[in-house]
Parts: structure tokens; C-alpha cells; sequence
């Protein structure tokens, strides 16, 4: 199993930064994502739990599922359908307000995969969770 974490620090609040990062419309503005929508709808609003989000990448689709929805404080998924090789055991995204007179918010992102090849598992899931790694940096780069 691969974990992997990546963090940034947003010059706002965390309600702001949640709402930015849980839309799935803004999206499509990230590097490498051609378009996004929802192909399900959340049980409560639009992007959250059970929505599933589907990232057209160009080469690929990737169709994710909302677990977690906590505005402004914690955000969690699924990768549902991927043509990777891998089982995705969860993300979570956890927005932690910096103390300070300025609005300061530290984002975690987490994950965690498995490789679900029948060889090689341990170099396939490494080597899918780097590109995941830097995926998720230059996503947190809004």
C-alpha cells in the first residue's frame, strides 16, 4: 500500500478555500483536466457525499465518489472507476485554520492505493502514487 501526503497553505479562510476546492466545476481550470462534471449528485447538495465527480484527463477518465463533507473543514473521495492498475482506498483533504489576524488556511491532502496488478504491485503502486503526489501539488497550486 502507497500513502501519500501533500500540504499548502492558502492565504484565506477555510470556508473559501473549501468551496474552491470542493467545486468540481473549477476543475477543469487544473492542469492536465479537460473537463468535469457530475454524472451523480450528492445526497444533501450538489458536490456532496455519495456525487460523482468524472475528470475527463484526455487520455483518460477517472470517476470519483464523495465520502466526506465537511465544509470548511474536511473533504473525503473515492477514485470509483480509473484505468490504472490500482484499488484507491481513500483521499481526505483537511482544512486547518493558521492562528493569525490575517485569514490563513493550511490544506492536507491524503491518500492512500494499492496496485492491483498481479505482478509487481509494490514499484506499479509507487510509481502511480509519485504521479498522484505531484497531481495533487500542482492541484493545490488554485
Amino acid at each position: 500500500m502507497q500513502s501519500l501526503h501533500v500540504s499548502r497553505v492558502f492565504d484565506n479562510d477555510a470556508a473559501t478555500v473549501f468551496d474552491v476546492i470542493s467545486d468540481h466545476a473549477g476543475y477543469a481550470s487544473l492542469p492536465g483536466i479537460r473537463r468535469a462534471w457530475l454524472r451523480k449528485t450528492g445526497d444533501d447538495h450538489r458536490d456532496g457525499v455519495n456525487a460523482e465527480r468524472v475528470l475527463d484527463l484526455g487520455v483518460a477518465r477517472i470517476v470519483e465518489r464523495i465520502t466526506k463533507d465537511e465544509p470548511g473543514k474536511a473533504l473525503g473521495y473515492q477514485i470509483i472507476e480509473s484505468p490504472l492498475p490500482i484499488a484507491h482506498l481513500g483521499a481526505r483533504l483537511i482544512f486547518e485554520t493558521l492562528p493569525g489576524r490575517v485569514p490563513r488556511t493550511r490544506v492536507h491532502w491524503r491518500s492512500r492505493l494499492r496496485a492491483s496488478t498481479p505482478v509487481g504491485q509494490t514499484p506499479v503502486a509507487f510509481a502511480i502514487a509519485r504521479q498522484m503526489a505531484f497531481a495533487y501539488s500542482m492541484a493545490l497550486g488554485i
